[in-house]
């Protein structure tokens, strides 16, 4: 059995690492120009390799306005216009999901509701949509789940479907 020295089996490591690397040991020249950064679109910005690009208005046939959107743009602004009310749980453009917390009426203090929309999508249409409403009642210092009245998730369906419309009417007449 052989026994090797602690700076022998340093110095391997230390070879075997600095092999690994493969790069050179030169240090990063201190004044790079511009031709020297990589071409490309950046990691974070999408195609464009602009971060801000995202940000810009860029009305599309599916109703992006701004970023990108993995649904109907007209539907996902619509939907936040018609649940403005209500605080936001969660929202996400490229699922299109809309998740709101409950929401208390001051004027009816024992009710509250809340509200998920779901658009399916990336065309405007009314199956490209879905609204689920919750409601709940005070009773005895606790929240019960009680029945959302009928039509009412098709009503909101309905507003926001119209308000989605219109945006593309706008849009367009641009």
């Amino acid at each position: 059995m052989m026994l090797f020295r602690p700076s022998l089996i340093t110095l391997i490591l230390t070879a075997s690492l600095l092999t690994a690397c493969g790069g050179s040991l030169e240090a990063p020249d201190p004044n790079p120009s511009p031709a020297d950064a990589p071409k490309g679109p950046g990691l974070f910005s999408g195609e464009s390799g602009n971060l801000l690009d995202s940000f810009r208005d860029k009305p599309s046939e599916n109703g992006g306005a701004g970023g990108r959107l993995g649904v109907n743009g007209y539907l996902w602004r619509a939907s936040l216009e018609a649940v403005s009310f209500m605080p936001l749980a969660s929202a996400d453009g490229n699922t299109g999901v809309i998740i709101t917390d409950w929401h208390t009426n001051p004027s009816q203090p024992n009710e509250r509701i809340k509200a998920n929309v779901l658009i399916l999508g990336k065309t405007l249409r009314p199956q490209g949509l879905k609204v689920s409403l919750f409601k709940q009642m005070k009773e005895g210092g606790e929240w019960v789940d009680t029945p959302v009245a009928e039509g009412t998730e098709r009503k909101l369906e309905d507003t926001i479907l119209t308000k989605a419309r219109a945006l593309r009417v706008q849009d367009q007449a641009k």
